[in-house]
């Protein structure tokens, strides 16, 4: 082939993308939707500086022509030098992200993403003075905004000097947000802060003391003492009280108001994800106890307050990072307004949160729902079973059915036509009442063995319905107590497949009804399984009534289910009939 018949090659061309500087900066700025995240950003600066103290003001200033807005933060950690000072004002050039040679975060510093900062180029001046081991930097960058929306890159002008002074910074934003004052009045913001900044953080209940002694002086608007308001670390729980005796001597008629009960768990291993951890933190209160120790929920026959709230507005699970509640996930734990009771805080410092730290949508869906079924683990088996919670909700019941004098009449009403309507039957001068719940299945049981003690095969030693299994029982009646054979019997109204206690000491369970079928597996709270294995008198001639049995594989013995409605009708010729006949 001739020179002139070949293709010519030309050589590959690269290309590296390109950014928009100003859009960006711009961008991000816009993102921070509320104006407050600002006040976060200074606070976990100053703890990420290692600061003890750290002083937060707002006021305006009118010698500009115009009400304007002035944010001052004063901290006195580490101070910074050259290049953290050239991070601070750019953007994703954090110095504080450190990781190991597999990515995990080595440092605890809560700034990582390098784009918090750039809430400050919301105004219309930035000013840092800040030292850091002898050497003081003076930087100010003006109309950051203003030439951002121009298309412009704002310029930051700083000079250096050797000075005789203690590490700080200081850091003053003059015509923040446009001047708008919503949100920085002084309660307003002392709420903000409690909440939604690190300062607020509620990980001294988990053990965790590296930042209790750090101290916080605001004066917000409003403020009308020339000296801020000192502030202790940590967020505000009310006090724990629950126990309802000494509650009603107080409060006869809305015990529960004052209710206040309260679960902390550390380092919480997460399920399907080996090696994480979440701290929770877990409150029940009533709506006054609530109030006692937060002042911004809002009172019905009150005019409105800057920065009140409803308890809906605010109260409820919180998932956190850093211990900064970011989402709320009220669905994990609660249905309906249950949620409304609840002061909660999940921290995992898995979560990926986005640049303005507003949400979690950054989060791996898979490493969200090992989260979320850790959470829903420990609130089923850990919590809502306590007897705290369980006195609280049987109270909560009481005080619903019977709030007034109407209510309680119409139940009478209700439960008369009830009673005249329900089914009945018979057994050696007993009335039985068919069941609706699990304590009705609870009174056949007890009028069943005073008339026959061997009818399930067991001698009881012992009952509590109000916590975990019912019945302690023995089949070694020969034997002295302190030498048989203990096992449990669970009564529920309808067996299901998920059973709240575990199979391991479990002797039998005795229910009214089941919608179990042959083989079907039954899971109980530890995770184990067995099979449901149903024989029939039809199969095997020896038995007067159809046998349930939880069967396992592992484990050396096997669980009768006794199922009242059957076993009643084949075993004893028990049949329930409508009273009227």
């Amino acid at each position: 082939m001739s020179e002139t018949n070949q293709t010519k090659v030309e050589p590959m061309q690269c290309y590296v993308p390109e950014v928009n500087a100003q859009a960006e900066f711009l961008e991000i700025c816009n993102d921070f939707t509320e104006p407050r995240e600002i006040v976060r950003e200074a606070i976990s600066n100053g703890f990420d500086a290692g600061a003890k103290n750290v002083t937060i003001s707002a006021h305006v200033d009118r010698t500009t022509g115009v009400d304007e807005l002035v944010l001052r933060f004063h901290d006195d950690g580490h101070g910074m030098d050259e290049p953290s000072l050239k991070a601070f004002f750019s953007l994703a050039k954090t110095t504080r992200m450190q990781t190991d040679e597999r990515g995990f975060k080595m440092s605890g510093a809560i700034g990582e993403k390098g784009h918090g900062t750039k809430i400050y180029f919301n105004s219309r001046k930035i000013t840092v003075n800040t030292v850091k081991d002898g050497t003081m930097i003076e930087a100010v960058m003006e109309n950051p905004r203003a030439k951002l929306r121009r298309g412009e890159m704002p310029v930051v002008e700083f000079f250096s000097r050797s000075v005789d002074a203690p590490n700080s910074t200081t850091i003053i934003v003059n015509g923040y947000n446009d001047n708008s004052l919503g949100g920085f009045g002084h309660e307003a913001l002392k709420d903000y802060i409690l909440w939604f900044t690190k300062f607020g953080s509620c990980e001294i209940l988990v053990g965790k003391t590296t930042f209790q002694d750090v101290v916080l002086k605001l004066l917000g608007l409003g403020w009308t003492s020339n000296d801020p308001e000192q502030i202790s670390f940590g967020h505000r729980f009310p006090e724990e009280k629950s126990d309802l005796t000494s509650l009603r001597k107080s409060d006869k008629i809305s015990p529960l108001d004052y209710f206040v009960a309260r679960w902390v768990f550390p380092d919480v291993p997460v399920d399907d994800k080996p090696g994480s951890k979440i701290d929770i933190v877990f409150s029940l209160e009533g709506d006054q106890a609530k109030r006692i120790s937060n002042p911004m929920l809002h009172e019905k026959w009150r005019s409105w307050r800057e920065g009140e709230y409803n308890v809906e507005d605010r109260y409820g699970l919180w998932l956190c990072k850093d211990f900064i509640p970011v989402a709320r996930k009220n669905n994990w734990v609660a249905e309906r307004s249950e949620w409304t009771k609840y002061h909660a805080f999940v921290n995992s410092q898995d979560l990926r949160l986005t640049a303005n730290r507003s949400n979690i949508d950054n989060t791996p869906s898979r490493d969200l729902a090992a989260i979320q079924k850790t959470v829903e683990r420990v609130f089923k088996e850990r919590i809502r079973l306590d007897r705290k919670f369980q006195s609280y909700q049987d109270e909560l019941e009481k005080q619903q059915m019977y709030k007034n004098a109407e209510a309680e009449e119409k139940d009478f009403l209700r439960r008369k036509k009830e009673a005249s309507s329900k089914k009945a039957a018979t057994y050696k001068g007993l009335t039985l009442l068919e069941p609706r719940q699990e304590g009705g299945v609870f009174s056949i049981v007890m009028q069943l063995l005073a008339v026959e003690p061997g009818l399930f095969g067991f001698s009881v030693v012992d009952y509590d319905t109000a916590f975990g299994y019912d019945l302690l029982v023995t089949t070694d009646t020969a034997l002295e107590l302190n030498r048989a054979a203990l096992r449990f019997v669970e009564m529920k109204f309808q067996l299901q497949r998920d059973f709240n206690h575990s199979f391991r000491k479990l002797s039998a369970v005795i229910c009214w009804d089941t919608k179990l079928a042959n083989e079907d597996a039954v899971e109980d709270m530890t995770g184990a399984k067995r099979k449901m294995k149903i024989t029939s008198p039809k199969v095997d001639k020896s038995l007067r009534y159809q046998k349930y049995m939880l069967v396992s594989d592992t484990e050396s013995h096997n669980i009768e289910v006794f199922v009242l409605k059957e076993f009643l009708s084949e075993h004893l010729s028990c049949e329930f009939r409508p009273r009227s006949q």
